[in-house]
């Protein structure tokens, strides 16, 4: 299962899962200059009286365009080898005779709490004794100074971590490296440690100064009486110390008159808990009341934007409700996070039905269910008409139609007007030619020729036909002839065989 990391590790400075910026801007790094800068090493503060923002101590990139850079204060860490009091390795010191072993002689740091530097040296194996092969670094006492140094080496072409490196051969040079950290501030002023190796006499020096206060603190930086502070407070580090009975950011509050014992308390009323920003860093506080720096924020501790909610259509909620503490107010009639979902059905009302019966109205707006469109829902969708024409096109009833429309797919016109006829008069002429189904013989035997009457036809009983009489149809449109009765049955087959060709593209697969 993944560890889930502290929201402040996808931000640039997170230090063992605190956000720095929190660290800086903290009741207690707002406190001061010297509080600020022993909050964490990135923290600065700003030195101008005038500043407008919600701290003075915060990260140095967090003052852009409101705290002149020159009044920004961080002092800097830094890692100083003076050359002139520093001699290569192999050389002569200053008797002659003793050669240098250890470089650097000095080495002088200026470092705030919770920094960390490297310092590099180099060690040169020369042992009084012959039988000594170990390489073992010493100090002097440094961890009740509030200072911690970690050791690695270079041994054997590997980094390793500690103060010794075995079977070292004489004259060999080795690399090693003192990581220095502040870990906390005491007073006493500079450290100074010692660094040497174990069968050397001489060593080298860490002059260690800590970062632990500001130089505006110094007395004689100070404005005593300053008249940015009405002359009842010092102006110290931009910041006014006001005089006892005074509070405010210009000493201009009265506290009695007010009702608070201190200036730290008449300012706590404008933060709406000990660790927030006064006036949630949107305002001023005047003896004790937050003044929002803009209109659209609003609150007790100016903790309400109003310019912060949803926009819908180009407007802030739609221009349907007021905005308040980031929220959407609607308007009657309307809802939604961005009020942008009209409660009004009657768009969606067509024949006295929401919908037409097929949908829900939503936010004014049809929502039809499957298999229905429109505005009201009232239009049966493309895909269901298209399975309903395919359905009634199997009607038996509509067959003559499909049949012409089918031959004319297949290339059947033939069959069609006067080509019937045609084909039908070619069948007559081929029964004359070869008989119906008879040998040629009893064609012969049996012709009779075209134009004579046909005797009448015995009925089943073996009576006269009551459909023919005296060789004319019953109608009496004229004579009934074989040529007629072969045209006929030729016309009824191609017909069928029509029907049925249609019936085949129909149904083919």
């Amino acid at each position: 299962m993944a560890t889930k990391l502290p929201n402040c590790m996808t931000k640039p400075l997170c230090v063992f899962g605190k956000d720095v910026r929190k660290l800086c801007t903290n009741t207690l790094g707002s406190r001061s200059c010297g509080q600020c800068i022993k909050q964490h090493p990135e923290c600065a503060w700003c030195l101008d009286p005038h500043l407008v923002g919600p701290s003075r101590c915060d990260l140095r990139s967090e003052f852009q365009g409101k705290c002149t850079p020159s009044l920004i204060y961080s002092p800097a860490t830094e890692v100083r080898i003076i050359p002139q009091n520093n001699l290569p390795l192999g050389s002569k010191q200053a008797d002659g005779t003793t050669v240098v072993q250890l470089e650097p002689q000095q080495v002088v740091l200026r470092i705030k709490p919770g920094d960390i530097l490297e310092v590099p040296f180099k060690y040169l194996h020369r042992p009084q004794q012959s039988n000594q092969h170990d390489f073992v670094i010493q100090t002097s006492e440094f961890r009740s100074l509030g200072v911690g140094i970690d050791f690695s080496i270079l041994c054997a072409g590997k980094r390793v971590q500690g103060r010794q490196c075995p079977n070292v051969a004489i004259g060999e040079q080795i690399e090693f490296f003192a990581k220095v950290s502040l870990n906390e501030c005491k007073s006493g002023g500079d450290i100074a440690v010692s660094i040497g190796a174990y069968g050397y006499q001489t060593v080298s020096a860490l002059y260690i100064t800590p970062s632990c206060g500001c130089e505006c603190e110094k007395v004689q930086n100070q404005e005593g009486k300053s008249p940015l502070c009405y002359g009842v407070g010092d102006l110290i580090c931009g910041v006014c110390e006001c005089q006892p009975g005074k509070g405010g950011s210009h000493c201009e509050c009265d506290l009695k008159q007010h009702g608070a014992s201190s200036a730290q308390e008449l300012e706590n009323r404008c933060r709406k808990t000990p660790n927030d920003f006064v006036c949630s860093g949107n305002g001023q506080c005047k003896c004790g009341n937050c003044v929002c720096n803009v209109e659209h924020v609003r609150g007790d501790y100016c903790e309400c934007e109003n310019m912060s909610c949803p926009i819908s259509d180009g407007r802030m909620c739609a221009g349907q409700g007021e905005c308040k503490c980031g929220k959407c107010h609607c308007e009657e009639g309307y809802s939604g996070d961005d009020c942008s979902c009209a409660l009004d059905t009657s768009p969606c009302l067509e024949g006295g039905r929401i919908c037409n019966g097929q949908g829900a109205c939503e936010c004014g707006k049809c929502v039809c269910h499957e298999g229905f469109t429109g505005l009201t829902c009232g239009v049966v969708a493309e895909n269901e008409v298209l399975e309903n024409e395919m359905s009634e096109s199997t009607d038996f009833g509509e067959m003559d139609q499909l049949s012409k429309d089918s031959m004319d797919k297949m290339g059947y016109d033939q069959f069609q007007g006067e080509d019937l006829d045609e084909t039908a008069d070619n069948k007559v002429k081929e029964g004359e030619e070869y008989g119906d189904g008879h040998d040629q013989e009893e064609n012969e035997a049996n012709d009779i020729k075209a134009g004579e009457v046909l005797p009448p036809a015995d009925d089943d009983t073996g009576g006269p036909s009551d459909e023919l009489t005296d060789g004319k149809d019953e109608a009496g449109d004229g004579v009934i002839t074989q040529e007629g009765q072969t045209a006929g049955s030729l016309r009824i087959e191609i017909h069928f065989l029509s029907s049925l060709i249609s019936l085949m593209i129909l149904f083919w697969p």
